[in-house]
């Protein structure tokens, strides 16, 4: 059932309306436009529709109508006015301000009830409009919120295949995000973007955790090898961003302008290219590489330094912020080095987390081992006795 307030300072035409209105409707009744606008802001239930007489009394009608309209509890309240004068400016202010309708006295009540009700179920269509609008913000939500456990999902599932391959590669992943963040993160608070939007930040960096997941085409052999690629080893080992962007490419069609898709493959394939043009898999040039890959370029580069690997003893952070230094222009977007530069201190402490976070993987990993030899002896043990 709609609920009215009526607000009339003359007796006789209260009471008619109130009695056209009584058994459809839930009425309230007020005299005094000071006094309805204090029920109003006691009440948690507000009326659907008022009716107005524009000669009330305690403050002008025009105010009254501005004090609703001007609030946020009260502006959805359809306003129905009525009004002895006949000038048309009248009626025109009535409307700016924001009434429904405008009625002129003397009221002819059926007529006025058929006009309302006609409000009324305008406002019944509204809400459910409002209703259903709710329920698809919800389903999308839903549906955004499972999207995005899915690609957590793939990232997990991506990255521990790599890592069974190759021991480093995971924990390099995360790293490499890890610091591409900050690196992003400046170079998006000093206004440098090309486009990226702010809401996709998150979005960028699991993205980027998937850079090198093209290493799973990588023979073993190449994979783990200690010591210096031949010369076939190191295309094997560069194929990794064929191998990724191509397998993205083939299956991309299933999920059209997907914004992680896009992301993933532009980091994935260009994340080697380098500023000069002499990198791979395209040699592209300058601003021709992806700026996301552009980025990510910076990042790995600098864990791949500062890492130990089975060929080489990592470097100290100075070591490898001067060698990015000096890559600016050749082997690096100068505007990414700049903004690493400036982060410099935030990715140091970052990689003293991170390290400390992979040595105690590794303690866990060997407190893990020598339960399960402890175990083993103690079955064994076990076995002989019986």
């Amino acid at each position: 059932m709609h609920s009215i307030m009526i607000v009339d300072s003359n007796d006789t035409e209260l009471m008619a309306m109130q009695r056209a209105f009584e058994q459809s409707c839930s009425v309230v009744t007020m005299s005094n436009a000071k006094a309805a606008l204090g029920r109003l802001n006691k009440t948690t239930v507000l009326p659907d529709l008022m009716i107005i007489d524009l000669e009330i009394v305690g403050i002008p009608a025009f105010e009254f109508m501005g004090r609703l309209k001007s609030n946020d509890k009260f502006k959805e309240i359809s306003l129905v006015i009525i009004s002895g004068d006949k000038d048309t400016a009248t009626e025109l202010e009535a409307y700016r301000l924001g009434a429904s309708d405008f009625i002129h006295k003397p009221v002819n009540v059926t007529l006025l009830k058929k006009r309302v009700d006609l409000q009324l179920e305008v406002l019944g269509y509204k809400k459910q409009v409002h209703t259903h609008m709710t329920q698809l913000a919800q389903n999308a939500s839903f549906h955004a919120q499972n999207s995005l456990r899915l690609e957590y999902f793939l990232i997990g599932i991506i990255t521990d295949m790599i890592s069974v391959k190759d021991g480093f590669t995971g924990m390099h992943s995360i790293a490499v995000s890890r610091y591409m963040g900050i690196i992003l993160k400046d170079m998006m608070m000093s206004g440098i973007n090309y486009g990226i939007a702010a809401e996709d930040f998150e979005l960028i960096l699991l993205s980027a955790q998937l850079h090198d997941m093209g290493k799973i085409g990588v023979p073993d052999s190449v994979l783990r090898k200690e010591g210096k690629y031949t010369d076939e080893e190191f295309i094997q080992m560069k194929n990794h961003t064929v191998y990724a962007s191509n397998a993205i490419e083939r299956y991309a069609y299933l999920l059209p302008n997907n914004k992680f898709i896009i992301y993933t493959y532009q980091m994935a394939r260009y994340h080697h290219e380098r500023f000069d043009g002499n990198g791979y898999p395209d040699g592209l040039a300058g601003q021709n590489i992806p700026f996301l890959a552009r980025v990510l370029a910076v990042a790995d580069v600098y864990d791949a330094l500062i890492s130990k690997r089975s060929y080489k003893q990592p470097i100290t952070h100075e070591q490898a912020y001067n060698i990015i230094s000096q890559g600016a222009g050749v082997q690096f977007d100068p505007q990414v080095v700049s903004a690493f530069q400036r982060a410099q201190a935030d990715i140091f402490e970052a990689s003293r987390q991170l390290q400390a976070q992979s040595l105690a993987m590794q303690a866990g990993q060997q407190d893990q081992s020598e339960l399960h030899k402890s175990m083993e002896l103690k079955s064994k043990q076990m076995n002989g006795d019986n």
